[in-house]
């Protein structure tokens, strides 16, 4: 799927009818987004939705509003698996900060308390703030 994504954004890229600083920006812009991230708490992973983010020299805040609410049993482990390996992770529910375990491209966690989901990742390319909304039933 992403091969297929790719050969089509050449095909539109390519197209002389594009100026060299229009594919410039568009080749730019493609590349200047954050890694991105799933929190899973069983079998079906969910994107994160990014809140802001400065990665390799580019930064950006979409303030973006998460739409998806994840539903966790209490006492489960919750998981976030990064496209990069951070090296610092915070995590806050309900603006409450909670204990996380680290593991190459992995956080995780136990879930005891509901509300907004803050998570902050720091790596070798920069910050990523992402955020979701947790239900602990």
């Amino acid at each position: 799927m992403f091969h297929a994504a790719a050969e089509s954004f050449f095909l539109v890229v390519g197209r002389p009818s594009y100026g060299a600083p229009v594919v410039a920006i568009l080749l730019a812009l493609a590349l200047a987004a954050p890694p991105r991230a799933a929190i899973s708490t069983g079998a079906k992973a969910h994107p994160l939705a990014v809140s802001s983010w400065c990665w390799r020299a580019h930064c950006g805040a979409p303030i973006a509003a998460s739409r998806r609410t994840v539903v966790a049993r209490r006492g489960r482990t919750v998981r976030v698996d990064f496209a990069f390996a951070p090296t610092q992770v915070k995590v806050a529910v309900a603006g409450r900060p909670v204990a996380v375990t680290l593991s190459g491209h992995e956080a995780s966690w136990t879930a005891r308390t509901a509300g907004g989901l803050t998570i902050d990742a720091i790596g070798s390319g920069g910050w990523v703030i992402y955020v979701a909304r947790l239900r602990v039933t």
